[in-house]
């Protein structure tokens, strides 16, 4: 009898329990129930947990930015705006931090968010104004970002691409037309659809560009065309507020000549000699003009515009025509978009004038 019991109960190890629907399954012997909770003691004033990075601070008194920084890769677009928002208010006084804030930031520029994108602009616009020289010193970097914007597959992009060009143009515009004037006037071509050429591959093309795209609204459009006549006034004219506050040809002592031969005050003065740049042998003439002294479309791209008898040169034989056969056409259109282009062929009429004078007195 003992044995048969004994057989019972080693049998009834190795049987699976039956399972019902609606009852709890049952628990093994060796269940251990972890429900309860513990009392925590809070110590704030004698803690060792390792605070935050974001809300420690340096030896400076400056926010430790690390933390924020990572999360400008976050895949929400709303914590993207809050840092960004964030480093602007908490920006360091220390100028090295802002290269590490310019390189991680930059690609938000194409951002898929309006909201971050814009959040982007302002952090420029405050960079710009907390360091002097901040935009000169990272021109290059910021304008590959910008043209990309301008030429966007996304049309929401392109349509806010502008807003970085003129924090550029309305701090910074002597280094923008100085190195980068023409990939500028041709983004602004490709963003407004506008021809380069009067032959029919470049028209088609135009033409298909602005059906595939799609069209922009006429806000945009005015906005891009008030972007394109400050970059027009830039280009065509002296600005008054960057002349050197003393007259060297009023100097009995020191030679008129004497500012040509200073130390350059803008960085990567000899870019355009391109000394540290590997480029392939280019078929066209190196001098970057025609045999009569006149600049083409096909070899423009080569042309430095450092001094602005250069920039007043390739606008008058290469970007000039264009320039107005399509502002011309552009503001019949009336409304706010015809006033802007209006705006932007004053100032070609300006320049116009100033070219017939010149030559008129010689």
């Amino acid at each position: 009898m003992g044995s048969k019991k004994k057989r019972a109960e080693k049998k009834k190890d190795f049987q699976k329990t039956k399972l019902r629907v609606g009852k709890t399954a049952a628990r093994p012997d060796n269940y251990t129930d972890t429900s309860f909770t513990a009392k925590s003691i809070s110590l704030p004033n004698q803690t060792i947990a390792k605070p935050k990075q974001g809300a420690t601070t340096n030896n400076g008194g400056d926010v430790d930015l690390a933390h924020h920084l990572q999360l400008v890769k976050h895949h929400s677009a709303s914590t993207r705006k809050e840092v960004l928002a964030f480093i602007e208010a908490h920006l360091p006084s220390n100028s090295a931090s802002y290269k590490q804030i310019l390189t991680v930031t930059l690609s938000l520029l194409t951002d898929q968010s309006e909201s971050v994108r814009s959040a982007f602009v302002s952090l420029l616009s405050a960079c710009a104004d907390r360091q002097p020289g901040f935009l000169q010193l990272h021109m290059r970097s910021i304008v590959l970002f910008v043209h990309s914007a301008m030429s966007h597959i996304r049309g929401d992009v392109r349509a806010t691409s502008t807003q970085a060009l003129d924090i550029l143009i309305t701090k910074a515009a002597s280094s923008l037309v100085s190195g980068f004037l023409v990939k500028t006037l041709r983004s602004f071509f490709s963003l407004l659809s506008w021809t380069l050429s009067d032959d029919k591959k470049a028209v088609s093309l135009a033409v298909n560009t602005t059906a595939s795209l799609g069209g922009v609204t006429k806000k945009t459009r005015a906005r891009h065309l008030a972007v394109l006549a400050r970059l027009l006034q830039a280009t065509l004219f002296v600005d008054d507020s960057e002349k050197s506050g003393t007259d060297w040809t009023r100097c009995s002592v020191v030679h008129p000549q004497t500012p040509q031969f200073m130390i350059p005050q803008n960085p990567q003065a000899f870019a355009q000699l391109k000394l540290f740049v590997e480029e392939l042998p280019s078929q066209r003439a190196s001098s970057g003009a025609s045999g009569n002294g006149t600049y083409t479309l096909s070899d423009v791209d080569a042309v430095s515009t450092e001094d602005i008898e250069t920039r007043r040169k390739v606008i008058e034989d290469v970007f000039l025509s264009p320039l107005r056969k399509n502002l011309v056409a552009t503001s019949k259109d009336g409304g706010e978009v015809g006033a802007e282009a209006s705006k932007c062929l004053q100032i070609l009429d300006k320049f116009e004038g100033e070219l017939k004078a010149q030559r008129a007195e010689e």
